[in-house]
């Protein structure tokens, strides 16, 4: 349910209180531009998000439809500028390819399909980039720019084999990370379903 301070500065700022929508802006820069900067890591771009996410609040002021919390809303808009940035950078490349299948992104009732799916995606990525330098190199040699095991060992001057090891220790790495998120996420999930059933 909506608060009743959050629902009061929306209505003032729906009537174009700019007194209220500064507000608004003080309270939540700071902890806004934490959660993108941790995201993309470059001040300057992190300060246009966050600009272009207020000055979009404001021209749609008047169309704000909030049932939860302005936090909730306000994060939930910044997420997906973020992944409108990613995508934007061409971070995804061919990852990217899976967003246009219209059959699972093609309705707005399928966006937390498309949110789940780009949770996902930046799990990987941030994997990605802790991998050991070698590993990481040969891997996006490998998976972004689609070259074989001969090319890549050609391009590095190393064996083929050795290129096959550095694939497979990456996957196996990824896979190991990814399934510790996902056996948090099981154990959450399973202790709210038991908290709903009591």
């Amino acid at each position: 349910m909506l608060e009743h301070f959050d629902k009061e500065i929306i209505e003032q700022i729906k009537f174009g209180n700019e007194s209220a929508f500064l507000k608004l802006y003080e309270a939540y820069w700071d902890k806004l531009y934490f959660v993108c900067y941790s995201r993309i890591k470059l001040k300057e771009e992190t300060e246009d998000i966050l600009q272009d996410l207020f000055i979009e609040l404001w021209n749609r002021r008047d169309k704000i439809e909030i049932k939860t919390s302005v936090s909730a809303y306000l994060f939930t808009a910044l997420k997906y500028k973020i992944f409108r940035w990613i995508e934007h950078k061409n971070v995804k490349k061919k990852y990217l390819v899976l967003s246009e299948d219209e059959e699972l992104f093609g309705s707005e009732q399928n966006t937390d399909k498309k949110l789940l799916f780009d949770e996902l995606y930046y799990l990987i990525e941030q994997n990605i980039e802790k991998l050991p330098k070698k590993c990481k190199l040969i891997f996006k040699l490998s998976r972004e720019e689609n070259l074989t095991a001969t090319e890549i060992s050609t391009k590095l001057k190393i064996s083929p084999n050795t290129v096959n090891n550095q694939i497979t220790k990456a996957k196996k790495i990824i896979k190991f990370e990814l399934s510790k998120v996902f056996t948090l996420f099981l154990q959450i999930l399973i202790f709210f379903i038991s908290f709903l059933e009591k």
